[in-house]
């Protein structure tokens, strides 16, 4: 370093208080995150935020001990002292160094404003990654609502009306009145996050210990008694999707920050969320137990055109909402099934629904469903594949959306009598037409196990991750 451009004492001070700047935004980051959130990472090979922060004091301490002196990084201290502590050791060995230190060149060519440089540079790239990961987190949080959502819809094929709304998985609760209880829980946590977002949370009342929630959710099952099994589905959309809106509202930092309610208990509107996507697991579970006792026979009902809608729909929001995972760059080239990229699946899915319309067409037509066999999977997969392998995504996401709303379009044209149309499918089994529209879903949902399983999502349950074994 010449003379003309020696580093200053003036510079030097500029850089020990951005060093405090910097600083300050990162602790007003992670300061309001739970402990859980500081853990979370969406598989094992990411670095959580815990692991970040303490990386970034330790790598401090390695950049200063270049400057001619080894400093050690502090041991066996909670994580916020650790970041104090670091940090303090660092400055105080950067405020020993005299005006010629300051010009010097250490080992390696290190020099005070290399390290300096370093330390800021490092610490605003692990700031922003920090950052990545809660906005992160959303994004699963999305993704495992979607699935949840569409295993709740998923639970309730081959059942009739009639078992959906007289069937008890629970003493006293049928179906129907699940369904609609979970919809209105949807709708109560909807209120109580706009109520916070307008900062009127001493409006928020107690419901009480776990025997005045079981009242609060006797009355609740009292008022909606008559509601019909149509509303209740309904109802369960409508909430969902206000929940959903809700959801896009409120900042990273509002999702994550502790809220304190009137009544002293501490919380976090990320546990609200969390909770409904509990909630429709917790409720399939209760259904699917009950329906698993049921007679073979009895599960294979063509229910009501309105519940297949549904499933159609949740369906494909579980699959949309895999997409923002990956990032939009890797849609065309990261592996996510076999050796299929996210445009070779969703052309793959495309394909799969372009059968599914042509019987639907050929129903609305009048006409008796037929098709040429299709007796190797594989083999048809493989040809269909082929020509949509060199086409741009924007012309492959064309026809998936276009074949999707096909479908929705032939459900809501055909008649009860039609969609009970039995024939024969492309490979050589008797089905309804009803029936027919539930493979295009389901198939959405083996796929997107596939996606969940390529990415590594190992804190995902398994039955995400995995296909059945059996």
């Amino acid at each position: 370093m010449t003379k003309k451009d020696q580093y200053t004492q003036a510079q030097f001070e500029q850089a020990l208080d951005q060093m405090q700047v910097q600083r300050e935004e990162l602790l007003g980051l992670v300061r309001p995150l739970s402990h859980t959130m500081r853990s979370w990472k969406s598989n094992d090979s990411q670095l959580n935020i815990h692991e970040i922060l303490m990386h970034i004091g330790s790598s401090e301490c390695e950049w200063v001990s270049k400057l001619g002196q080894i400093v050690s990084a502090p041991s066996e201290v909670t994580l916020m002292r650790y970041l104090h502590q670091s940090r303090e050791i660092v400055l105080a060995r950067l405020e020993q160094l005299g005006e010629a230190q300051l010009a010097e060149t250490f080992a390696d060519g290190w020099d005070v404003p290399r390290v300096l440089a370093q330390i800021l540079a490092h610490e605003q790239a692990q700031t922003e990654r920090i950052e990545a990961i809660m906005a992160q987190w959303r994004l699963h949080l999305v993704a495992r609502l979607a699935a949840e959502r569409a295993g709740l819809f998923a639970v309730l094929l081959g059942l009739s009306e009639a078992q959906l709304t007289e069937g008890e998985p629970l003493p006293g609760w049928t179906v129907k009145d699940l369904l609609a209880h979970v919809a209105f829980w949807d709708g109560f946590h909807t209120n109580r996050m706009q109520v916070v977002a307008d900062g009127r949370i001493h409006e928020i009342r107690e419901i009480g210990d776990d025997a005045d929630m079981a009242a609060f959710n006797a009355r609740l099952l009292a008022d909606q008694k008559t509601m019909s099994l149509e509303q209740a589905i309904a109802m369960l959309l409508k909430e969902r999707s206000g929940f959903l809106q809700m959801l896009k509202r409120l900042s990273d930092m509002e999702l994550q920050s502790q809220i304190r309610l009137p009544w002293g208990w501490r919380t976090y509107m990320r546990v609200w969320a969390r909770w409904r996507y509990q909630h429709d697991a917790e409720h399939a579970q209760h259904i699917q137990a009950w329906r698993d006792d049921l007679p073979r026979e009895e599960k294979r009902h063509d229910g009501p055109n309105y519940l297949l809608r549904a499933l159609l729909k949740a369906c494909r929001k579980e699959f949309l909402a895999l997409l923002p995972l990956v990032p939009e760059a890797e849609w065309t080239s990261r592996p996510v099934c076999g050796v299929w990229t996210m445009k070779d699946l969703v052309g793959h899915l495309t394909a799969w629904a372009e059968v599914g319309c042509q019987g639907v067409a050929q129903a609305l037509a009048g006409e008796m469903p037929s098709f040429e066999p299709i007796p190797d999977f594989n083999a048809w997969n493989m040809e269909q594949a082929a020509p949509r392998a060199s086409l741009p995504w924007d012309t492959i996401w064309e026809a998936y959306e276009k074949v999707y709303q096909t479908l929705l379009a032939g459900l809501d044209s055909l008649s009860d009598a039609q969609l009970a149309l039995e024939f024969t499918t492309p490979w050589k089994t008797q089905i309804s037409l009803y029936r027919w529209f539930t493979i295009w879903p389901l198939h959405e949902r083996e796929h997107a196990i596939d996606v969940r399983h390529a990415l590594n999502l190992t804190r995902w349950p398994k039955r995400f991750t995995e296909h059945p074994t059996s």
